[in-house]
């Protein structure tokens, strides 16, 4: 198979990193284009060069236009967004199109996933368990939902557009549970009953509603509510064939990642879905064929990998061991900590485990500029929450 040239979007993300060995590894040359001047994925021997361009969310044409000629002077084969500049990328798909595959469907379908409300629409339409949900704009509705729920207690609030599980809030029916929060009708939440049972990410590829690769793991270890810092692989048919599933139904073309919430029932909820790659692709190996799948889809052999558990160590060693409470809960820390394999740490390619250092030191500047977590500002300059719908 001959050489072809990949431009990577986003290169602050772990997953980026890994997606980029894999194409490297493979024969590619890889490009990066970052907003941010501090991704660690930059210092890559996988990374032919990497490219400084205007932020995505606060610049969007300046993004597209840099991107157009990155493309053209470049000679990219294969664009394939990774984070949540995909829906700048699907926004300006008549400027890119024309002169390169982009791994990627149109903005309208991309919406319709990443709006937590619109997915459990199409949830229903499709007859996927889903938590039973509703749209809120005020604090009002809200206390006027769980006054006619008497047989629930619990509830989980969060807003239509997010991701990491920030903003989250699990909500009683106790007076004064509910959280001052910014909600009005240009910024509507979701209110949803609240699942008991153990979250499973899934992370697959497909194109044309045929599904091409599909990895799981369970949420153990995470970096605040919900960011998994763990990638233990977890084998469940079921998961399979309600990806299968969802990307037929769609005649999906590109990366998909679902939440699920299994019960004690073994029953599966819909929880969320991000259009987009994410953390499962630790779970694939170069020998594993992914990278082939975005060169021809089209004849290609269906992948599900076979992998040892993954971590991110740092973050295990801070996210990780804040959240230990107890012995047990210490000796569960230990045995991942030592089972597991860094996600970023490689012999032959070590420079990304040190550069991490100047990342996390400019997230943590932002951060405390902006007075936003550190997880909210990875994403802060390339993050979409529902602008211009």
């Amino acid at each position: 198979m001959s050489t072809k040239t990949f431009l990577l979007t986003g290169g602050r993300a772990p997953a980026t990193l890994d997606l980029a060995r894999l194409l490297a590894s493979a024969g590619h040359r890889v490009l990066l284009v970052e907003s941010f001047k501090h991704a660690f994925c930059r210092a890559s021997r996988a990374v032919t060069q990497t490219f400084l361009v205007p932020s995505p969310r606060f610049e969007e044409e300046a993004f597209l236009s840099a991107l157009q000629k990155i493309v053209l002077a470049e000679n990219v084969d294969v664009l394939i967004p990774t984070s949540e500049e995909i829906f700048v990328v699907a926004r300006g798909l008549n400027k890119l199109a024309p002169h390169t595959y982009v791994w990627v469907e149109p903005f309208e379908i991309l919406h319709s996933l990443h709006s937590k409300w619109e997915l459990f629409q199409l949830a229903k339409q499709y007859n996927y368990l889903v938590p039973k949900t509703w749209k809120v704009t005020s604090l009002k509705e809200i206390q006027e939902i769980q006054k006619n729920q008497i047989d629930k207690t619990q509830f989980i609030l969060k807003p239509v557009y997010s991701r990491f599980s920030a903003h989250v809030h699990v909500i009683s029916n106790e007076k004064n549970s509910l959280p001052q929060i910014n909600i009005n009708p240009e910024n509507p939440w979701i209110l949803q009953e609240f699942i008991e049972g153990n979250q499973v990410c899934t992370y697959g590829l497909a194109y044309r509603g045929k599904l091409l690769a599909h990895v799981a793991y369970r949420t153990t270890f995470t970096a605040g509510r919900g960011a998994s810092i763990t990638f233990a692989p977890y084998r469940n048919d079921k998961l399979i064939k309600l990806v299968q599933k969802w990307v037929e139904m769609m005649s999906f073309t590109g990366q998909i990642s679902f939440d699920w919430m299994e019960t004690t029932r073994n029953e599966l909820f819909l929880i969320e879905c991000n259009p987009r790659l994410t953390s499962g692709i630790h779970l694939f190996h170069q020998d594993d064929g992914l990278a082939n799948l975005f060169i021809d889809p089209v004849s290609a052999s269906f992948i599900l990998p076979k992998s040892s558990p993954k971590m991110i160590s740092l973050a295990m060693l801070t996210y990780g061991l804040r959240s230990v409470r107890s012995l047990f809960d210490f000796k569960q820390w230990a045995k991942t900590f030592l089972g597991s394999q860094d996600v970023i740490f490689r012999w032959n390619d070590p420079l990304p485990y040190f550069y991490q250092g100047l990342s996390l030191f400019s997230l943590w500047r932002m951060s405390r500029c902006l007075g936003i977590s550190m997880i909210e500002a990875t994403t802060y300059d390339m993050e979409w929450n529902g602008e211009g719908t």
